[in-house]
């Protein structure tokens, strides 16, 4: 066999193996369940989306996306078949859990993404290994996790907790108390309820609107800003970057700023409390009430 046909032979078999090795196949499957009210949604997936919003009242509509393939899989077209006609789809009562897929099937590469309508009286939990979630206008509690994908919570009627290992976070409308945690990623969230804040970045900026309680903001890099009423105590910390707390006009309450490296600044009314050095500052805001504490390891301060 000449060199240029031995060429050919061997690529001829290596795309052949490579086609043998990598099968991918892809379906859909819709579902339709009468609930009862409050529902309780528990919803999963190892890889995919997840976006659940609100619609009709005692009913969930169900649209899922399946993809299967990876180098060694094979059967990928039955086990699309086998989703689509037997969908990871439990109803018990009031309680529905959805992406609980049989252990064999984990081990297939199957990644469903699901979009789903439901009650706007719906506590949620879900989780996703790999990729964005969203939820809208339910009432909660609203608990989100994801290894890595964004988050974006808009219009929560009670609390609000959102995670994530690589991803942003984007929380608004949300109406009660909320904690959020980014590996890395930007923080943003706007509350119009009352209820203590828990929030922290590996790095990325983080700003909160519309604080009424308690705060505790944490990032390793980048600028917080936080605005609202200290009715709790608040704690700022960044590792690097400029801290900015905007507090309601009538608020009473204690500032105790220090910056590694940067000013403090303030257009408030302070009485000092003990003596002054170089980029801190502690005193009290009319009188005195919870003690807004803020730390720069490199960056200014500004209360206003």
């Amino acid at each position: 066999m000449t060199s240029s046909l031995r060429f050919l032979a061997i690529s001829v078999l290596f795309v052949v193996g490579a086609c043998a090795r990598a099968q991918t196949a892809s379906g859909t499957f819709d579902r339709t369940l009468n609930v009862a009210e409050p529902l309780e949604l528990d919803v999963q997936t190892g890889s995919g989306s997840i976006d659940i919003r609100a619609g009709a009242a005692g009913k969930v509509e169900v649209h899922g996306e399946i993809r299967v393939g990876g180098w060694k899989i094979s059967g990928v077209d039955e086990i699309v078949k086998k989703i689509e006609a037997s969908p990871p789809i439990e109803l018990d009562g009031n309680r529905l859990r959805i992406g609980r897929l049989d252990e064999g099937l984990w081990q297939k590469n199957v990644s469903i993404s699901y979009t789903i309508v439901v009650p706007a009286a719906t506590q949620l939990r879900s989780h996703t290994g790999s990729g964005s979630q969203a939820a809208s206008g339910l009432a909660g509690p609203v608990v989100v996790e994801s290894g890595s994908g964004s988050v974006t919570l808009t219009d929560i009627g009670g609390a609000a907790e959102a995670r994530t290992g690589s991803g942003s976070i984007h929380a608004h409308g949300i109406g009660g108390a909320f904690t959020g945690a980014a590996g890395s990623g930007r923080i943003e969230v706007a509350l119009t309820g009352r209820g203590d804040v828990a929030v922290s970045t590996g790095s990325g900026s983080v700003e909160l609107t519309g604080v009424d309680g308690a705060a505790r903001v944490r990032t390793g890099s980048g600028s917080l800003s936080v605005e609202g009423k200290p009715t709790g105590p608040w704690e700022l910390d960044t590792g690097s970057g400029s801290a900015h707390a905007r507090v309601a006009s009538d608020a009473a309450f204690t500032i105790d700023a220090k910056a590694g490296s940067g000013g403090v600044r303030t257009s408030q009314a302070v009485t000092i409390v003990g003596g002054t050095q170089r980029g801190e500052l502690q005193g009290q805001v009319r009188g005195g009430g919870p003690t807004v504490r803020i730390r720069t390891g490199s960056g200014g301060i500004n209360i206003d």
